[in-house]
């Protein structure tokens, strides 16, 4: 039996936004995005303009589309980046705040890309004893901290380093796995109570 050929004009990396934006509310929010189209074209001409409620938030889609799954894929992208974005102001500037994190973070994300394990090498810098500084590597990258007066906190720094280049090229299994922590780490969670208008004045 043959199947037919997939034949959307979507591009393949916007295909997945729906499924994203689905996955995000059902970990985070706990209520599906709840989706709207309306055709503002013809019978044999459709143009179908899609909106999306988010947890209270409605996202549209900015053009029209021939099929209502271009519609949707596309209100999709648009709301996923708008939450990521904000999200970005939010719990990343968190995150920076408790360094003591980074490793688990790492961790997770490592387990969830299927990837081995960070590998940590830390030593002191030249000319000091009291002074470290880490290298790790993770996929095949290898990333570099800043210098720490421990071991351990150089680690630390490592991982959020490689964090920060990593939440350029998959930002959204990184703010999964920083909102989960938000919610059950004590101090995590004091300062999402606290610093956002802290956030604001600076």
């Amino acid at each position: 039996m043959e199947f037919p050929k997939f034949t959307s004009s979507i591009p393949p990396a916007q295909v997945m936004y729906k499924n994203q934006l689905q996955e995000y509310t059902q970990k985070n929010v706990k209520q599906l995005p709840i989706y709207q189209t309306v055709n503002e074209g013809f019978p044999h001409a459709p143009k179908f303009r899609a909106k999306v409620l988010v947890n209270g938030s409605e996202y549209e889609s900015k053009s029209t589309y021939p099929t209502k799954k271009e519609a949707e894929q596309a209100v999709a992208k648009i709301a996923y980046e708008c939450i990521h974005s904000e999200m970005d102001a939010r719990d990343i500037s968190l995150i920076y705040k408790e360094p003591m994190l980074c490793k688990s973070i790492l961790y997770e994300f490592a387990v969830k890309r299927n990837l081995d394990r960070p590998i940590y090498n830390t030593r002191h810098t030249e000319g000091t004893s009291s002074v470290y500084i880490c290298h790790l590597v993770l996929g095949g990258k290898t990333y570099k901290g800043e210098l720490a007066g421990s071991k351990q906190m150089a680690k630390q720094v490592a991982a959020q380093s490689a964090i920060e280049s990593l939440l350029e090229t998959d930002a959204g299994t990184l703010y999964q796995i920083i909102m989960s922590k938000n919610k059950c780490h004590p101090c995590m969670q004091t300062r999402m109570n606290t610093g956002s208008s802290d956030l604001l004045q600076h």
